[in-house]
């Protein structure tokens, strides 16, 4: 095979990333699903999040294996076991009445799937685009950002075709019949995405490079190490829990506010008599687009870091993440504002998971990417379920939306801070 059909061949893997991280992102439309989920169980929504929390952790704590395991089998096979796991979980969801069971097959089973199904495509493509890796990250897992852009509609038409409102006497009676059907399908539907979109991914040849390409050097300023460190080397790094300690700062700051941007939009002013008056369809629709400015923001972030370093863009990112949390608070004034402000937090959210990547390979090596990405992505499980579960426990304990985002604004300026201080690290 020639260079050039190589070269050509390549976006292939792409492709078929794209595919499996549309399934894997539906993780995020459990906003939309616990509003039909919720009633059907007879159980509150503030119980119902933990499926969502655990989920996250589930997901995280399997990336742990599926790193070094898609680098022992391939990333085809077990992206194949973890779209299996997470097709099947939702199927099983179908004969769970209980909030048990739905925790079992949507929270461990169903999030240990998309642990193993999402370190695959981002190991695999890196390696195929090591001469714009940020830019290919961000797409390679801008799917997982938009996934929820497409299921949340899915989700609303095949548990309530009717469109009834969640308030009607006859909601529960309604879409009750509709949801084992609407799991079922969503369950097949996943499998079909990630099974086929496995086919597509692939390692190139030992030692291959794109024609032309010459690798950067090492340097301070560009973080690049130019080092491969397996992951024992990497753990013993502080570089490392640098970079953890990061992630957890900027994603629990993004994650509060997914968790409680609807609550607070329905929160009432007492001295101004001002609430929201947003519908449930509203919300879905603000959802919706807050996840496809999460897709483009992976993007856009991605291709930021090729052309200014991951360090730089992380700075710029948490720095504007910080602003926006600071100043969230005020979009009480304004429908529009609120959804631009949330949309615009999204964005920043959404890097999270193209610079991190591309910062673990420059820092670490390429070699060993999925193995020590995995490690660095339990960072999310620990901010995701403190950022799913911990938004009320949270307004309850300072008893204002207000304290919560100058906290969140807070954590995303240690972010910044920690990134500023993040230097490549030194073969001893």
């Amino acid at each position: 095979m020639s260079e050039e059909q190589k070269v050509r061949n390549r976006w292939i893997v792409v492709i078929g990333a794209i595919m499996i991280q549309l399934a894997l992102g539906t993780i995020y439309s459990w906003g939309t699903l616990t509003i039909f989920v919720s009633p059907y169980l007879n159980e509150i929504k503030e119980l119902t999040v933990f499926i969502f929390g655990v989920g996250l952790l589930s997901f995280a704590i399997t990336m742990i294996f599926a790193g070094k395991l898609q680098q022992k089998y391939g990333p085809r096979n077990i992206a194949i076991f973890g779209g299996i796991l997470m097709g099947g979980g939702v199927i099983l969801s179908a004969f769970m009445t209980t909030f048990i069971g739905l925790l079992i097959t949507y929270g461990i089973i169903f999030g240990a799937g998309i642990g193993f199904g999402y370190v695959c495509p981002i190991a695999s493509a890196s390696k195929w685009f090591p001469d714009k890796k940020g830019f290919i990250n961000g797409i390679a897992v801008a799917g997982f950002g938009a996934g929820s852009f497409i299921f949340n509609y899915v989700i609303k038409a095949l548990a309530n075709p009717t469109g009834l409102e969640s308030d009607h006497p006859n909601f529960v009676s309604t879409i009750s019949p509709n949801i084992p059907s609407m799991f079922a399908i969503l369950g097949i539907i996943y499998l079909v995405l990630i099974i086929g979109g496995s086919m597509a991914l692939s390692n190139p040849p030992e030692g291959w490079t794109p024609q032309g390409w010459t690798p950067p050097a090492p340097s301070e300023e560009s973080g690049i190490s130019g080092l491969e460190f397996d992951r024992s080397q990497t753990l013993k790094l502080p570089q490392f829990w640098m970079l953890w300690a990061t992630f957890i700062l900027s994603a629990i700051s993004g994650l509060m506010v997914i968790g409680s941007y609807a609550s607070f939009a329905k929160t009432v002013d007492v001295s101004e008599n001002f609430i929201y008056i947003i519908g449930t369809a509203d919300f879905v629709l603000i959802g919706s687009l807050a996840a496809l400015l999460n897709g483009l923001g992976r993007i856009f972030w991605g291709k930021m870091a090729d052309l200014i370093t991951y360090k730089k863009s992380m700075l710029l990112m948490f720095s504007t993440q910080a602003i926006l949390l600071f100043i969230y608070f005020t979009t009480n004034v304004n429908e529009i504002y609120f959804l631009i402000m949330t949309c615009a937090i999204y964005f920043c959210f959404g890097g999270n998971f193209s610079l991190f990547p591309t910062a673990t390979t420059d820092l670490f090596g390429s070699k060993n990417l999925g193995p020590n990405y995995g490690m660095v992505f339990t960072a999310y499980g620990i901010a995701g379920f403190i950022g799913a579960v911990g938004v009320n426990l949270f307004v309850l304990a300072f008893g204002s939306y207000l304290v919560l985002f100058m906290v969140m604004g807070s954590m995303s300026v240690g972010a910044a801070f920690l990134a500023y201080l993040i230097k490549p690290p030194i073969r001893k």
